[in-house]
Formats: C-alpha cells, structure tokens, sequence
C-alpha cells in the first residue's frame, strides 16, 4: 500500500510542477446553468457526465417551502418519508442518508457518529442554490459519496448597499417560520447575515400498539382498534413538537477579482417533545386510563402502562466554520473547517407513575466534532483539464449516558453511566484528469487514495474500562467516465466509479454493557466497498424543452449489519446489497407563462446475507412527480403531483398503523407579487387529504400562508 500511496504523491507532484505553465480559464455561467460539485470545477450541467439537478434559493423562498428535505423530494430520485424526523428519512437511488456526502459550502454535515444528516440544520434564508449530483463521487470527495453528493450553496453578495430580507409564514398544527437576512458590505468586505425559526405543534403520528397474553384481573372491558397481526392500538404518544433555529454568517473579503477569502458561519439548535398524550382505554365511566390490565372485545387480556404514552425530549445544537480562500485566477483554492455537533441525544422517562410524570428518567448523549483541511488546483494542459489536491480531516466522538431526577430538564444529572469515545483522522490524496479527445468525446479518469487511522477507542462500562488497539486501513476510489456530444443539443454518457462508506465510530468503539449478549464494539471494521455503473442521456432540443434519462446499478460488499458471532453481538462486514433503477425526468416551457414537469423513477434492489439474497421491500419501486407551474405576472402558481409506492412486501397488509402504504398526493402553491419588494405566499399540502401509513401516521390536509418583505 505504500507503493500506491508513494505513486500517488509522485503524480501530484509532477502535475504541481508543471503548474505554471498552464491554469484553467476562468469560466462564469448562470447558477442554474452550472454545478461546481460535480467534478469540483465550473461545468456546465449538460456537459457532466452524471445526473445533475440544481435547486436554486429564488425557488425555494417562492414556494414557501418550509425545509430543505421539502424541497429534495420533488427531485427525480429521491424519496423523503413523509414522517421522518428531521435526521435521515431521505434517500438516493434506494440509499440513506448515510451513504450520501452532504455539504454546507464545501463543509461536510455528516455525523461523525453514525454518518447521518440533520436536514433542517440549514437556513432556509440565505441558500443560493443546492447541488444534487447522484452517482459515486468517492473518487474526489472520499467516504459517505455513494448513492451522490449534496452541496447546499448560500448567498455570496458584492453590493455595497444594505438589503434586509423578511419571512413570516403561518399554518396548521401551529406551524410557525420567521427570518430575516441582511446583506451588505464596504468597499471589499461583503457579508450576509441570516437567521430563521421555525416551530411546528405536531400531530400525532406515533401510536402504541399491544399484545394479547398479560395476566391477572381486567380493570376494563374495552372496544380496541385491532390490527391484521393481532395486536390492539391502545392510544398515542401525542403530537410530536419541534423547535428549530439557525443562525448563518457569510463574509467576504475580496483581494482582487479573483482572490477572495470566505468565512461561512451556521449555528443550529434544535428540540423535539411529545405532548398531550392520549389513551383509547377507559374505565366504565368513560374516563382516560392509562395502567393496567384491559379486556379487549374479543377476550383478549393486555397490560398497559404510563410509560407506554410517554415519548422522547431531544435536543441538538451544532456550530459549523468554513474558512475558504481562492484564487480564481490562477484556480487555486484551499478550506478548512470545523464541525462541532456539540449536543446530541434524548432523554426517556423511567419509573414512571402517572401520565403526567416529570420525575426520573435518564439522557443518552452522542456529541461529535469533525476539522478538515482541503487544498485543490486545477491546470489545462493542453486538451487535459486536470484538478488534484488533497485532503485531512479528525472526526471524533464522545459518548455518555446520565441519571436525571427530571427526565426533561437535562440539568439535573445525578449517575453517570456507560461512555465511549475514539478518533479517526483520514489523510487522502485524488487526481481527475478531463480528456477532451476531440470536439466531440470526452474521457475523465480519476483516482483518490484514502488512509484511515483508528485511534485512540475506549469504552467504559459499569466503572470497566477497555481501551482498543489503534489501528489504520486504506482505500483506493476509482472513477472512469466518457461523454460523447454528437451535437450541441445532445450528451451521451458512461461511468464507472468506486466509492465507500467508512464505519462509523459507535460501531467501532461502543459497548451497550459486559454481556455478550448486548452489543460489543467492534474496531476491526472495514469500510462498506461499492460500485456504481451508470448509462445517460441528456438531450435538450430548445431552449423551452430537456430530457434526461439514466440508467444505474450500484452493488456493495462488506456492509456492515449487527449480528452475534462466536457469542458475541456487534457490527460485523457481513452483508452484500444491490440497487438498480431507470431515472427520467422532462421539462417543458409551454409558453413564456406556462411550464410542466414530469420525473419518474424506477429502482429496486436486493439484500444478500449468508449466501440468500432477499428483495430489499424498504425501496419504492415507482417514484413519480409531475406538475404544472405557472407565472401570470404577479401572480404565479405550482401544482405538485406525487406517487410513491409502498415500501413492503406485495403481500403485505397496507392501510394500517405500521404499513408502508402506496400513496398519491398533491401539493399547491401561490405566490403573489405586490410589488417588487413585498410578495404573499400560500400552500396546500395533501390537497385531497390523504390518509396513509408510512410505518407511522401521516398528516392531512395542511396549510401555509407567507408574506415576505425585502428592501
């Protein structure tokens, strides 16, 4: 492996050498017309070898939308549960959000936890535009770019006068959205300043459900609703509330027109409660209960409890930096960044003796920290456009468990239990060379190394201590591409790519407790290893009119699932997994008022473990949007269509709690200008009042109005 690693070095030091002979053009594109992420230079969209969607801020903030997960899943592709918390429920081509890179100007957001992402960690005020390049992108941007790549851009101002922007929108479930943003500058410092709150009463989507079989004397007789499994809904936890504020910074100081220095600042705090539990038991008077033994309408015996109405209390807070200088000029650019996701976790109750309980309880906490450094350049050589550079980064956990006299108020800790903790530093270096063959074929080779260094592992445990051997791996994440243009209006594309997913840290480091039987930590993890294959095309006739069709297939080895080997429960490299699809997507202009929209996606795969491979049913395998948009001058409209299909077995029992139903909705929205600096939005969302499971209960019919200001 020194070898490789030495060869690589030596091809990067070569290019570096030859760096003055030539740098590449400085290339200025329209933002919905270019992407950056894709092969970390200005590209056109229909010049990318890759399936590409831009999402630009304006779209956003006309449309009201209330969360960047919102504005993701009308994208071809992608598929967000509809109930999900703000953490993960969204996927790419069948993967979650784990496999998927996620960055905040360059600055990754996924957890150095467990890999996932919090979607709503980002102000909805100041993004310029969000990115989404699906395939492997491993080969320039390392681990977690499976199933793609999303980069969340945000506003970067040159005017000099000072511009407030303001949001305030209202709707059901005591859903509230305020922000502002400002922007402004002096001479060559420019900075854009926003924040945004928004809170949402909830509704109730968790229910419990119980077993036949409890003992001893019924209290109550009661007419339960009963699932097809045999089990009774005995109430619900209440409606799930959350707070979520952002704070975000942008500030730029331009040397010159092509060298500028950028400070990107994000602050989010986020909380979630469930409130006002209630119960279908009931006594002979026909009050509420909630502990004891009930007879069902069929003479079946079940025991409930208090603890079974009560849920979580969570909260999160994370500070992101970014600090970026580039040189246009001579394309050069360097970052560092700093991620401290400095509370994370939930509380529970416990001992638990009425519904109304705010005594013990106990508090899980995950908090983690990520600091990256990133140096890339890119040179034209002649017919070769070549980027290289290199990367650091040191993510790290600490893990802790606590008593707490009130299990709400995070305070009040007491006994502090299990902990665990450990490091990984990443150290890598990639090349990508563009060959433009002729005016027509181009080919892309690229080659990044990756060396991980597991240090540092501890867990302790009932006051036991074990500390875990550092230990370090490495990877190779290939990329070969061609794109044929047999005219300006069409572009063909192939690709190969390599890419992975580095274990996590908990699953490296944590133990659950001394048994063998609870889970074990496991520092000899290797990376989940993947291959993507990828057929386009993108062919756009007019100005008014573009198609895009691909085809993909991704297959990985060594994933890593929880099972007891040899006595011992840990994550072991134990499974294989398989995703394949056929992604279309069309846009039309009808006339300059009139547009529509149409994407379809079909994807399915399979999960294969000790040599059986079964159909992997969590996998919609038809995704539809299509719409209509409009704009009638100051007034302007969308209406949204969606069809997901169900996410189990065919043989599944669908249109009950815990079913992962098919289902069909619509959304509509209006934007109204009054003026060029004031405009009223209003949405529907499930316009038909849909009533559907996807695993837990779904919202109805619900309703935003907006008015946004800005002078």
């Amino acid at each position: 492996m020194k070898r490789k690693e030495l060869s690589i070095a030596l091809a990067l030091a070569i290019i570096s050498a030859g760096s003055s002979v030539y740098a590449a053009e400085v290339v200025d594109f329209g933002d919905e017309d270019v992407v950056v992420t894709a092969n970390r230079i200005e590209e056109k969209v229909m010049s990318v070898p890759a399936n590409v969607t831009v999402i630009t801020g304006e779209d956003i903030r006309k449309q009201n939308i209330f969360s960047l997960r919102d504005a993701l899943a009308k994208e071809v592709g992608i598929y967000v549960s509809p109930t999900a918390e703000t953490k993960d429920g969204l996927s790419i081509r069948g993967l979650y959000s784990k496999d998927i890179l996620v960055m905040y100007n360059g600055q990754e957001l996924n957890s150095a936890f467990d890999g996932t992402v919090n979607w709503d960690s980002i102000s909805m005020e100041n993004i310029k535009k969000v990115e989404i390049v699906r395939g492997a992108g491993s080969s320039l941007y390392g681990g977690h770019a499976v199933a793609g790549v999303v980069n969340i851009i945000t506003n970067d101002t040159e005017d000099n006068d000072i511009h407030v922007r303001t949001n305030l929108s209202v709707g059901s479930n005591s859903t509230w959205k305020r922000g502002i943003a400002i922007s402004g500058g002096v001479d060559k410092v420019h900075f854009d300043i926003g924040y945004d709150k928004r809170t949402t009463g909830g509704y109730p989507g968790y229910y419990r459900i119980k077993y036949p079989g409890a003992a001893g004397t019924a209290i109550a007789v009661n007419n339960l609703p009963q699932l097809s499994d045999g089990g009774y809904v005995i109430g619900s936890r209440g409606r799930k509330s959350k707070i979520n504020e952002n704070i975000n910074l942008n500030l730029n100081y331009k040397f010159t027109d092509s060298k500028e220095l950028r400070y990107t600042y994000a602050h989010h705090d986020y909380k979630y409660d469930y409130n006002d539990p209630f119960s279908y038991l009931h006594d002979a008077t026909g009050k509420s209960i909630y502990n004891g033994t009930i007879e069902t309408q069929n003479g079946d015996f079940i025991k409930a409890s208090y603890s079974d109405f009560l849920g979580y209390h969570g909260e999160r807070g994370q500070d992101i930096h970014r600090l970026t200088y580039e040189d246009k000029a001579n394309t050069f650019k360097v970052g560092i960044g700093y991620s401290n996701l400095y509370k994370e976790g939930y509380s529970s109750a416990s001992g638990v003796k009425s519904i109304d309980w705010s005594g013990s309880g106990s508090k899980t906490e995950y908090p983690s920290k990520n600091t990256n450094l990133d140096i890339q350049k890119s040179w034209i050589i002649n017919n070769n456009t070549i980027v290289a550079g290199l990367g650091w980064s040191k993510n790290s956990m600490d893990y802790v468990s606590w008593k707490l006299t009130n299990w709400r108020d995070w305070s009040t800790t007491t006994t502090k239990g299990n902990t665990a903790g450990g490091n990984i530093l990443n150290t890598a270096l990639f090349i990508q060379d563009e060959i433009k063959l002729d005016s027509r074929w181009k080919t892309y080779l690229g080659l990044r190394y990756d060396k991980f260094d597991k240090k540092d592992g501890y867990s302790i445990v009932n006051n036991v201590r074990k500390d875990y051997s550092d230990s370090s791996y490495s990877n190779i994440s290939p990329k070969v591409a061609v794109s044929y243009e047999p005219t300006d209006k069409l572009t063909l594309f192939a690709s190969y790519g390599g890419s992975f997913n580095p274990p996590s840290i908990y699953k490296l480091f944590r133990r659950a407790g001394d048994a063998m039987s609870s889970v074990q930590a496991n520092p000899d993890l290797k990376p989940e290893m993947s291959k993507t294959f990828e057929l386009g095309a993108k062919y756009q006739p007019t100005d008014k009119t573009s198609l895009g069709l691909t085809l993909f297939r991704i297959s990985t080895d060594d994933k890593i699932a929880l099972d007891t080997r040899n006595g011992v429960k840990a994550y072991y490299n134990m499974d294989s997994g398989m995703q394949k699809g056929i992604e279309l997507e069309l846009k039309h202009s009808f006339d300059a008022q009139w547009r529509g929209y149409f994407n379809y996606t079909f994807e399915s795969g399979e999960l294969t473990s000790d040599g059986v491979s079964k159909r992997n049913w969590n996998i919609p395998k038809h995704l539809i949007h299509f719409g209509l948009a409009n704009d009638l001058g100051k007034l302007s409209a969308n209406l949204d269509f969606q069809y997901i299909s169900a996410r189990q077995s065919v043989n599944a029992v669908t249109g009950e709690y815990g079913s992962e139903d098919a289902f069909f909705t619509a959304n509509l929205s209006f934007n109204y200008n009054f003026n060029k600096n004031f405009s009223a939005q209003f949405s529907i969302n499930n316009l038909f009042d849909r009533k559907y499971y996807a695993s837990e209960a779904t919202d109805g019919r619900n309703y935003m109005f907006g008015l946004n200001a800005s002078f």
